[in-house]
């Protein structure tokens, strides 16, 4: 009886094990892409336009939880060290904070998660961006809020719905 309930105790481990690892590489890949992403797209990424195509991968926070939260706070901090404006990796601390509000939102509404990410973040850079100068945290709200949602809205919600067909990832990350 003991060696069965030893067996059965390993195998609860290497289970939580196995959970733990797939976590820690699912954050680390989703980083990964991100900062790519940013990086090799930099004139757009940084800056007025803000239209950085990696915001569309937070389509798949819904999908794949707690670890693309995670990846999406360490891939802002990767990419926007390569930001021209100082100040911008400030933005990884509100990145994460509503990359995880559209993990809590999934089951009222992606999408209204992904816009509530949109125009939080797009006040977030365009203070950053205008700093000092207030004047032109103003004139560049509108603009960086809406190339922001452009593609996290937008790009994100098509990339949610593609990707909650895909019966690997339904399968591995339940919701």
């Amino acid at each position: 009886m003991t060696s069965t309930r030893s067996a059965l105790e390993i195998t609860v481990s290497e289970e939580k094990q196995v959970k733990r690892t797939v976590v820690v590489a699912t954050a680390a890949v989703y980083a990964a892409m991100y900062a790519g992403i940013t990086i090799a797209l930099g004139p757009i990424s940084y800056g007025g336009l803000n239209f950085r195509v990696a915001n569309a991968l937070l389509g798949l926070v819904p999908i794949l939880g707690w670890p693309a939260v995670i990846g999406q706070g360490l891939g802002v901090v990767l990419a926007n060290a390569y930001s021209p404006y100082s100040l911008d990796t400030l933005n990884a601390i509100p990145s994460f904070a509503f990359a995880w509000l559209i993990w809590k939102l999934r089951k009222v509404g992606v999408f209204l998660g992904l816009t509530i990410y949109s125009v939080a973040l797009g006040t977030s850079v365009s203070l950053v961006i205008g700093y000092p100068n207030f004047d032109l945290v103003y004139s560049l709200l509108p603009l960086v809020t809406l190339g922001i949602f452009v593609v996290t809205a937008v790009l994100g919600y098509i990339l949610y719905k593609a990707a909650g067909r895909s019966e690997v990832l339904r399968r591995r990350y339940q919701t």
